[in-house]
């Protein structure tokens, strides 16, 4: 019984380092507690500044028609 309870908090431990890497869009067994870069967040805003931009643009043509 002991190992099963062994094996389960082994489980979830892996599990939830592994979904929190998914969440964040890094690699599997990479260190989740690792902060980004800053120009990796820079990047990541520029980006969503050009799509909400893009979506922005589009809304105003389609209104235009």
């Amino acid at each position: 019984m002991r190992k099963l309870l062994y094996l389960v908090i082994i489980i979830l431990g892996v599990g939830m380092w592994m979904g929190i890497n998914i969440a964040k869009d890094k690699p599997l067994f990479s260190n989740p507690f690792e902060e980004k870069d800053i120009r990796d967040k820079a990047k990541d805003a520029a980006l969503d500044v050009l799509e909400e931009g893009k979506r922005q643009l589009q809304k105003e043509v389609e209104k235009q028609r």
